[in-house]
């Protein structure tokens, strides 16, 4: 059973899903205070969830088909350019790529009937924000060719997601969504960025576009995530110059050594890939570390769990603040 379930987390890539839970937390919060229906809320977020692992199945179905491929030794196939552990139910025939695809279809088609459900319940607003954050999704594949994949991010983790929230829940636009929206999805972004930062060289050989690799090394990269970070920290202080929120919000403020010890964490990686830092006592939510070591990944899953689990943090204080001290 635990092996079972430990396959689909696998599958799903659900090691990435607070990213969609979390933005739609400070959502619902923000949206609370604005005597939103909290139901509908709770029927969004299953349409999210099943939306942004609809989106990951697809990326894996992607990268499968036109990343170049390659037998080891032991004539085992494996994906040339590749992080270890990519796509690895595939390359072990756990599941076929039409499989794979199928699965993803049903996902997309599960998250659409909620959208449908919320414009005959709420208003014709639903399918806009489903559509536009949907076909963000199905194009980000193609979008990492353009450099457009944080951008993408940030819209679908911001606006879209939290003006969709606040529409299903109290049934009109709140332009001050997207005040309220920049914080949270900046720090999803970072949590894109620290991804595209580890894959720097994986991604400049594919030719792949990245803001990561948009810089002539990787500590130029790393300087810039420094300022993505602090934006975050800053546009904070947005909500309360909006007068959304009480000044509790700098509580976020107590996250920051978290994001400097993921900063930390990515110096090491930078001088060499396949350090592992010993784990400090605020990160043992590391779901599956004993496979993700067993298999190769763990220096890349651990920074990837560092950036999530900042995000995490961070999103939760933001969204009791905003549900307690709203003005």
């Amino acid at each position: 059973m635990i092996k079972k379930i430990q396959f689909w987390l696998t599958v799903t890539r659900s090691y990435a899903l607070p990213m969609s839970i979390l933005s739609w937390f400070v959502a619902f919060c923000y949206s609370i205070t604005q005597n939103g229906y909290p139901i509908y809320g709770i029927i969004a977020l299953l349409g999210i969830s099943l939306a942004h692992l609809a989106a990951n199945m697809f990326d894996d179905y992607i990268d499968f088909k036109i990343l170049p491929k390659k037998y080891d030794k032991y004539n085992n196939l494996q994906l040339e350019n590749a992080q270890e552990g990519k796509c690895s139910y595939i390359l072990n025939s756990s599941m076929t790529p039409a499989q794979l695809l199928m699965l993803a279809i049903i996902f997309f088609g599960l998250a659409s009937l909620i959208g449908i459900y919320f414009a005959i319940n709420v208003g014709i607003g639903a399918i806009i924000f489903m559509i536009l954050g949907g076909l963000l999704a199905i194009l980000y594949p193609i979008l990492g060719k353009f450099r457009l994949c944080e951008i993408a991010i940030f819209l679908i983790y911001g606006p879209y997601i939290f003006g969709g929230i606040n529409y299903v829940m109290t049934g009109h636009y709140d332009w001050k969504t997207i005040i309220v929206s920049i914080p949270s999805a900046l720090m999803t972004v970072n949590m894109l960025y620290t991804d595209t930062l580890l894959d720097y060289d994986l991604d400049k050989r594919q030719r792949k576009k990245t803001l990561a690799n948009l810089f002539s090394d990787k500590w130029d990269s790393l300087n810039f995530q420094k300022k993505l970070l602090s934006i975050s920290y800053i546009s904070v202080l947005l909500s309360a110059i909006f007068d959304i929120v009480d000044w509790q919000i700098m509580l976020t403020y107590v996250t920051i050594p978290l994001a400097i010890n993921l900063i930390d964490s990515l110096k090491i990686f930078i001088i060499d890939k396949k350090a592992i830092p010993d784990r400090k006592f605020f990160e043992y939510f590391m779901e599956n570390w004993d496979e993700i070591i067993e298999e190769g990944s763990g220096a890349f899953m651990l920074r990837m769990y560092q950036a999530r689990n900042l995000m995490v943090c961070f999103s939760l204080i933001f969204g009791v603040v905003l549900l307690l001290y709203s003005s």
